[in-house]
């Protein structure tokens, strides 16, 4: 038995997360208020036997991992880590190189920690006149420069490398945390920031891992300046603020991006407590899977100009790549239901008067702002304006290529009134009939292919989790990581919102890391787990075949976790209505009627074309999956 499973079988959820949550009895299950969003009645259900917890109101569910992440804000590793302590479950040691991993990004956490003590003596010196008046310019009290930990780097080239060295951190130190560039000719280093204003970024947990420049000076360039990657700072998976906004985004169930430092500092001094921002960098996937941990709504508040609208565009493509996917019942012109998928998330915009920023709205009137984001517009309404501005409407080509720009768009528009109203809105936008978009958008595109034949060898393998017992959940999620880190060339192949049909967090995280693969950081335990996975699981397949297999194992895949939730709302909705909750027990109901209906949609094929043995690891299944 691997250390997960170890300290899965030791530990009860029920008692996990009602020391966090007051839990009440509810038939086989248990109740209590979402820690995760507001609520006056209970929705948030943990299921003893699964060994599961799931929000009715807001969404949120997993395992035990997952809710030990969710709530203290942790990655796989730590939160294993903790949970292993409290199960008393001993890990492997780690290798000499994690240790040495370890050590590393330790030591560089202790050096950006000293820096920012420096830093911030500096600005609260003689040195950091000049930056104090520019901050008293901006509108920033001195309670949100303590907050921030705002500092300043004085305007000499060896001030805080001199610093650390008399610290006892070495010159190489203090090169891996970004802090020093080295000359030119190779002759020694000088310090990255130098006469700047600094803004500590941390992490999730609050430590400070890189920093970010503004320069103070206007002839200096650039304006801003961050630190390097290096192992503790990846600004593509970090937003500014996350650690102070992430209890308000909870709360209020939504989260706001804006573009600047200063958007953020000013959002908070004024009360907006849930804004956050990239660091110069369009939003990334994981930089919203960041934020899905918290909620499922995301404002952006952007310029309205065309750099803004490149910014949404981008900040799109990420959110659909990190978002989970939902079924949504489509009738059809036969009076039939089908389902198709669609974001499982809110996006809005909120446009800004031209020429201003969001912490020149904010401070200038708090009342405007709200008003900004009490009128914040669908993000299709905003995209469709934005291609038809763009738009060369004088010429055949310029409309086709406007039309050929928003279908993607449109096509994920699954409610046919509501389909139909934005293919009247963009016809009306570029002077077309809308019968013609109706048209493009009827035009069938090629998909997927699906029920195919899947070929594989299924091992006992070696390890821990040999000779185990293997759910039949577990079973499918195991060939299925098996086949994308045997043929990592699958992974484009994924549809978004995949990892949600996984039942168990470290497969949610082994998926996560693809195509690259767990790294050193990852941890031994993840790792050892990931590789007597793949010993057990051996597709011996063609890159052909393995990409029909994936389908097969994608089908199976939706097959198991409808099954899951169909259990799950059942219980729910039986306790919902003995005790008279109507308003529970009619959205449950509701629920569980499209994942009913669901459940005849999907093509799964029988467990024989699966695996050769797979009664030996599936036992009735197609028995079940046949009732």
């Amino acid at each position: 038995m691997s250390a997960i499973e170890e300290v899965k079988s030791r530990l009860d959820i029920v008692e996990v997360i009602g020391e966090r949550v007051p839990l009440k009895k509810s038939g086989r299950a248990f109740k209590g208020l979402c820690p995760f969003h507001q609520e006056r009645t209970p929705s948030f259900f943990v299921f003893p036997e699964s060994q599961r917890y799931h929000c009715f109101g807001c969404g949120a569910g997993g395992d035990i991992f997952t809710f030990v992440m969710q709530m203290e804000r942790l990655e796989f590793p730590e939160a294993l880590r903790l949970l292993a302590r409290r199960a008393g479950v001993m890990l492997h040691p780690p290798t000499p190189q994690e240790q040495e991993a370890d050590r590393t990004r330790r030591r560089l956490g202790e050096i950006c920690g000293e820096a920012a003590r420096f830093f911030q003596e500096q600005l609260a010196g003689p040195a950091g006149a000049t930056a104090r008046a520019y901050l008293a310019q901006r509108g920033i009290r001195p309670e949100t420069v303590q907050a921030f930990a705002l500092g300043y780097a004085p305007d000499r080239w060896e001030a805080l490398s001199s610093h650390l060295r008399e610290r006892g951190y070495s010159e190489a130190e203090i090169r891996m945390a970004g802090l020093v560039v080295e000359r030119e000719e190779g002759t020694g280093s000088y310090d990255r920031f130098r006469s700047r204003l600094i803004f500590p970024i941390r992490d999730l947990q609050g430590n400070v891992v890189g920093f970010g420049g503004r320069a103070l000076d206007e002839t200096q360039q650039p304006k801003y300046l961050n630190s390097p990657q290096t192992p503790i700072f990846d600004k593509g998976a970090l937003l500014y603020g996350l650690d102070q906004a992430a209890p308000a985004i909870r709360r209020e169930g939504r989260a706001v991006l804006v573009e600047g430092y200063f958007d953020v500092l000013a959002a908070h001094q004024e009360g907006f407590r849930n804004v956050v921002a990239p660091m110069g960098t369009a939003l990334t996937a994981a930089q919203v899977r960041l934020l899905k941990r918290m909620t499922r709504r995301i404002y952006l508040a952007l310029d309205a100009d065309q750099a803004g609208v490149l910014a949404v565009r981008r900040g799109l493509e990420a959110i659909r790549e990190a978002m989970d996917e939902r079924l949504v019942p489509v009738p059809t012109a036969q009076g039939l239901v089908r389902f198709e998928r669609e974001l499982d998330g809110e996006v809005r915009i909120v446009v800004l008067p031209a020429g201003r920023d969001p912490d020149e709205v904010i401070l200038a009137d708090r009342k405007e702002w709200e008003a900004h984001l009490a009128q914040a517009r669908p993000v299709l309404d905003f995209v469709l304006e934005q291609i038809a501005q763009g738009a060369d409407l004088e010429t055949a080509r310029g409309k086709r290529e406007a039309v050929q720009q928003a279908l993607p768009l449109l096509s994920e528009v699954h409610d046919p009134v509501e389909q139909a109203h934005y293919v009247q809105r963009l016809a009306h936008l570029l002077r077309v009939d809308e019968r013609a978009i109706s048209a493009e958008l009827r035009r069938p595109t090629p998909g997927p292919r699906s029920g195919a034949r899947l070929p594989a060898e299924v091992d006992e393998g070696t390890g821990a989790l040999a000779g185990r017992p293997m759910d039949r959940e577990e079973v499918v999620e195991g060939y299925f990581l098996a086949l994308l880190y045997r043929f990592p060339d699958l992974w484009e192949a994924l549809p978004a919102g995949v990892d949600a049909l996984l039942s168990r967090e470290e497969h949610r995280v082994l998926l996560g890391m693809l195509p690259a693969g767990p790294s050193i950081s990852a941890g031994a335990e993840l790792r050892r787990y990931l590789e007597d996975l793949l010993n057990r699981f051996r597709p011996e397949l063609s890159p052909e075949l393995a990409r029909r297999a994936l389908q097969d194992c994608l089908q199976r895949l939706e097959a198991l976790a409808n099954e899951r939730e169909r259990r799950e709302y059942a219980e729910v909705l039986a306790q919902a209505q003995e005790e008279g909750n109507r308003e529970l027990a009619q959205e449950v109901s509701r629920q569980l009627s499209i994942l009913s209906q669901r459940r005849w949609e999907i093509a799964m094929p029988p467990p024989r074309r699966l695996f050769p043995d797979a009664r030996r690891y599936l036992g009735d299944e197609e028995a079940q999956g046949e009732s």
